[in-house]
This record gives structure tokens, sequence and C-alpha cells, in this order.
């Protein structure tokens, strides 16, 4: 698509951006939403694995502004600052966390923390990453500046940011799952352009939310998910030494099944891990129960994602309907094992690179872009 044309396209999103923002969510006007505000060139965008022509990067950073001012229930769905270009913090300390809890206000539950990482001590000047909010839980990933890459000053900063929200929210969000520490990045690394916090329907959309059963809802049964009954989690540990027997023949029953999309998936995965080869998360349903059908139901299944909060409505699903009783997730996901193998140093199943899902990916995308331009 020539490059004016783009421009119309992100042009024409933000004059229909009010009216989508006041119109009652749903698949095709999310869809639709989408479609304006990410330029539909020549090839699909990033987050589906194809790449761009260089020219048109500064269009993309335009639609991703336009689609993080876009309200999913209502203008004041988003609060949201822009941090300063170039980052001033010499380096940005990777976290996440998600929990699934019953939040009655979400709306509330958003502004409360969003204060609160704002007066963060040291960080919250600087503070940068997206967080949703909705009636099931909270999902975050953040960018936490640091002074130096020093361990003791990037545990007492990390300490200092779960303090604060564990201190903000009505639930501990690290009740089951400490928080997810991942990598340190140099200023000069694209992580997050602000700090944005959305409330929106479901933390992670998958089709299973509000009574909805994997095949569009059910009149004969009351679908009423339990987040907490998901299967067991795994240390990276215990997975790699799992995978090391499955591999070596010593545990011939069972299957490990990459819970992420074919974009994911095709950059690296486990060794011996079978892709559910979806484009989008809502196709997992049917291809799960395809992949284990004629599976003893006794048999273990090893599920993964790249932070650990797809396995939990993945592991719902093996576990309260296709009836399996041995469901085992990596916990904190791909993020947690590949620091884990580092710090052991002593190999590691994993093979390829881990897909990121914020501006890292991004640049990586270019830069290999300019260096095959330059061969």
């Amino acid at each position: 698509m020539p490059l004016e044309r783009s421009t119309a396209v992100i042009v024409l999103a933000l004059w229909l951006r009010p009216a989508l923002a006041l119109a009652p969510p749903s698949p095709l006007s999310n869809h639709f939403a989408y479609h304006l505000l990410t330029p539909p060139l020549t090839s699909l965008p990033p987050h589906l694995g194809r790449r761009r022509a260089s020219s048109e990067w500064s269009l993309l950073a335009a639609a991703e502004e336009a689609h993080a001012a876009t309200a999913t229930s209502g203008p004041s769905a988003v609060r949201s600052v822009r941090r300063p270009s170039p980052p001033p913090a010499p380096f940005y300390q990777m976290v996440s966390f998600y929990r699934f809890f019953p939040v009655d206000d979400p709306t509330s539950v958003r502004d409360r923390l969003f204060a609160a990482l704002l007066s963060c001590e040291d960080v919250g000047e600087d503070l940068r990453g997206t967080a949703y909010v909705a009636s099931e839980g909270i999902n975050a990933q953040f960018a936490l500046p640091v002074g130096s890459a020093a361990g003791a000053e990037v545990e007492a900063a990390v300490g200092r940011l779960a303090e604060v929200v564990r201190s903000a929210l009505p639930f501990d969000p690290f009740e089951r799952t400490e928080i997810n520490v991942g990598e340190l990045v140099a200023s000069d690394v694209p992580t997050f352009d602000r700090l944005l916090l959305r409330t929106r329907d479901a933390i992670l959309r998958s089709g299973l939310e509000g009574g909805v059963g994997p095949g569009g809802r059910d009149r004969d049964r009351d679908w009423d998910w339990d987040w907490d009954d998901a299967g067991r989690e795994c240390s990276p540990a215990e997975w790699d030494a799992n995978l090391r027997r499955m591999q070596a023949g010593v545990e011939e029953r069972g299957i490990v099944l990459d819970c992420r999309n074919s974009y994911e998936s095709d950059v690296g995965s486990f060794q011996g891990a079978e892709p559910l080869g979806t484009d989008l998360f809502q196709e997992s349903w049917p291809v799960l129960r395809e992949r284990t059908e004629g599976m003893d139901r006794s048999e273990p299944v090893h599920i993964f994602c790249t932070g650990g909060i797809r396995c939990v409505k993945v592991g719902a699903f093996l576990r309260q309907e296709l009836g399996f009783t041995d469901v085992r997730r990596l916990k904190n996901g791909i993020i947690n094992y590949e620091k884990w193998a580092e710090a052991e140093g002593g190999g590691s199943m994993w093979e390829g690179e881990n897909f990121l899902f914020d501006k890292r990916r991004l640049a990586s995308q270019k830069a290999e872009e300019e260096s095959a331009s330059k061969s």
C-alpha cells in the first residue's frame, strides 16, 4: 500500500475513534477497530509474524498510539501517561505478573493502581508498561527503571514495585505466583513509550469468558470456569527434567503442547513440543480437543506459553471440559525458564527465540531488515 494511503487509514481511524470507543464492545466492533487502527499494508502486523518495509515504521508507531488511546468500554477506560524519550534510566528491568481474582469494580481498582504506580519511590516518574484490569483479575507487564545492573539494586526496585502493587489492589497478586522477573535491558532497547492501565472485559480474551463455552453458548450447561482449577504449576527445573525424560524415552506417556500462536512457535519452542498452529488464542479449543482425542485422561499434558497466563485458561479447559487429571503448567512460562536455564548453565531444552510482545520485537525485526538490505 502506498505511504499516502496508509496515512489516510490512520487519519480515518483517529476520526472514528470516539464512535468506536462509545459503541458496545463486540467481536465485530473489536475486529473493525483493530483493522482501522493498524494500517492494512501488504503484510500483516508484526504481532502476526510478518515484516514491514522500513518506510512504514513511523506509521506503525502512529497506529499503535491511536490504538492505545482507544477505549473498549467508554472514554474513561484508559489511564495513561507518556514517558520521556530517550529513556533517562540506564537500565530497565522487565517484569510481569497476573492473577485471576474476582474484581467488583475494575475502574476504581485501575485508578487506585495508576495513582500508586505514579507515586512509587524512585521509579514512579519513568515506570513504563501496560496493565489490564477486568472483573476476572489483572494482567501486567512493566519496564522498571533501575540505576545500575547490580543485582541488589534491581532486586530492591522490584521489591518496591511489588509492595506498591500489593498495597493498591484489593487482593494479593503474588499470593500464588511471585512477580515474573525477566530480561534486564539497556535504555537504548525500546520497550514501552508510556504507562498505560486499561479496563477490559477480560484480562485475557479467549472466547471462554462470561459463561461462553468453547463452541459458543451452551444452553444445557452453565459455563462457570474455575481458573484456580487449571492444573499444577511446574518449576523450570521440574519442567526441564520432565522433558528430558520424555525425550530419552524414560517417560513414554504424555504430550507437550505449545499453547501460543503460530507466529510465536515458528521462531522458537521446546524440543519435542507440538504447536497448536493457531493464529488467534480463541482458536485453541477445537484444536486442543482434536489433539487430545483418544488420549487416556490420566496421561500427563504439559503446557506452556510466554509468561504463564494463557496456560491458566488452557489448563482449565483441559481439566474441566476434556477431563484430564494430570495437567502440568510451566510456572511463569518461557520467560522464567530461560532465566533459570541461563543461571544453571547446563544446557536448555528450549530452541530458538522467545517471541516478545513489546517494542523489543519491533526493534529486532527492523535491525534484521536493515542488515539484510546491506548484504
